[in-house]
């Protein structure tokens, strides 16, 4: 009898210790967020949409479709550089680690208006949480 009672408290403990261990594990797997989807299109001589705002720590997951001839999808501070053949669709993720503007340039030559082609990504600082 004593053995038995012993025994269940052990089990006891045991599973209040791994439904601990379960709970905080699901709290960080939780924290641990899918990236964020941006889609973008390239076309003669923009980029749709233009200006990309996210935060600073922040997995980004850009999808960007050519929507006319061959292009390329560069953000030299974060070390993107992507090639986008007509007509197709290519994914870019990254993390920015930085707070800043930063250019987005067409990184293949598109045409007479190549130069032109510009957009701009916004890494917005990230506060510090406070204890």
């Amino acid at each position: 009898m004593r053995l038995s009672r012993l025994f269940a408290i052990f089990a006891g403990i045991a599973a209040i210790l791994l439904g601990a261990s379960s709970r905080s594990d699901s709290r960080s797997s939780a924290q641990t967020a899918e990236p964020r989807v941006i889609d973008v299109v390239a076309q003669r001589y923009e980029f749709v949409p233009s200006t990309i705002a996210v935060m600073q720590g922040e997995s980004v997951q850009i999808v960007v479709t050519s929507g006319d001839g061959f292009h390329g999808f560069g953000i030299k501070q974060f070390g993107v550089s992507k090639e986008i053949p007509r007509g197709e669709t290519v994914t870019i993720e990254f993390t920015p680690d930085v707070a800043g503007e930063f250019p987005i340039l067409c990184t293949a030559y598109c045409g007479d208006g190549h130069d032109d082609m510009k957009g701009q990504l916004i890494v917005k600082a990230r506060e510090v949480e406070q204890s």
